[in-house]
């Protein structure tokens, strides 16, 4: 009886441990496959720390929301896009100067933006149509180029003048020593004015590209375009594939309002004023490479794409006009 009772406690034992280890097994098969236990480590600009957060889309506007309270990462320019004003008017509604400063903690009015914008912005539902006039969007970049070059000629050679020539009451023997003096001290001085005038060219600031047009927009990535733009309740640009660390280029020239991370789902994000009414932004970057308030030229490396705040490597692309998102295919030259 005693070796009887031994066995089926070993047996019983033996089928409880059995039991247990398939529970383990399972439990931990769950867990594999459940995304929210891999979270995704992403770095932020410029390499030296992490955040873990899941992926998101751009957050919509919230309309209902009366006041802002302005975080030590951002500026004027990036509250103004969360929240698509246009960003003098942000800073007309809340009495804020021409240098656009903000401080951590304070209270910006987005009721009283609202209806600033309301009572004294343009009608920007034209605006497609209006400014492809003025800044030639369907030109490419070699033809404004060209046409660039024809009127820098132009203006060039209007500043040569012409050697003094001897007058009608002086005789032949006159003539000759003054032709020799023109042609040989003249030319020297001439030579000479443009060394003097370059050192006298005085460094953009914050209130600089403001009344100077969009003469041409270039394509920021050659990807192919896998998001078209819909709107300010959808895309408000458009999305173009890439590899991680392809380069990112500024379509215009301008003046970087913005670079960093401030913006919920637009990672890495990077915004360029071009004057008073057109900004644009890229987002998504592995690494920005420019810093805030450094004037760029078009076609110059702003930043690398990468997948920060997206599932995949793209460059997410917008042109706002006063605030307002408008299709960038309208503006980049066709290909």
């Amino acid at each position: 009886m005693q070796k009887e009772t031994k066995d089926i406690l070993k047996r019983s034992a033996i089928r409880s441990l059995w039991i247990v280890a398939i529970v383990l097994v399972v439990y931990l098969l769950q867990g594999c496959g459940n995304p929210r236990l891999a979270p995704v480590e992403e770095r932020d600009a410029t390499g030296k720390g992490a955040e873990i957060h899941s992926f998101y889309p751009p957050s919509e506007v919230d309309n209902s929301q009366q006041y802002y309270i302005v975080q030590p990462a951002d500026t004027l320019y990036s509250i103004a896009f969360r929240y698509g004003f246009d960003y003098d008017t942000l800073a007309q509604a809340n009495n804020i100067d021409a240098t656009y400063t903000i401080y951590p903690g304070q209270k910006l009015d987005l009721e009283k933006t609202r209806r600033y914008e309301s009572e004294h912005s343009a009608d920007t539902t034209q605006v497609a149509s209006q400014d492809r006039a003025n800044n030639n969007p369907v030109a490419s970049r070699r033809g404004v180029q060209e046409v660039s070059r024809g009127a820098t000629k132009a203006v060039e050679q209007p500043k040569v003048t012409p050697p003094k020539t001897a007058k009608p009451n002086e005789t032949k023997a006159v003539k000759k020593p003054e032709s020799k003096k023109t042609s040989t001290t003249k030319p020297q001085a001439k030579r000479a004015e443009p060394v003097k005038k370059r050192p006298k060219t005085k460094p953009a600031t914050t209130k600089s590209f403001t009344s100077k047009p969009v003469k041409y927009w270039m394509w920021p990535n050659m990807g192919k375009v896998i998001t078209r733009f819909t709107g300010v309740k959808g895309s408000r640009g458009i999305d173009i594939a890439g590899n991680m660390g392809e380069p990112v280029r500024a379509a215009a020239p301008g003046l970087v309002v913005y670079s960093g991370r401030g913006l919920r789902g637009y990672g890495n994000l990077i915004i360029i004023k071009h004057n008073n009414d057109f900004i644009s932004a890229y987002a998504h970057n592995k690494r920005l490479l420019v810093k805030e308030n450094e004037i760029i030229k078009a076609g110059q490396k702003i930043a690398e794409i990468g997948n920060t705040d997206s599932d995949i490597p793209k460059l997410h692309f917008e042109i706002r006009y006063k605030g307002k998102p408008v299709d960038p295919l309208r503006y980049l030259p066709k290909r």
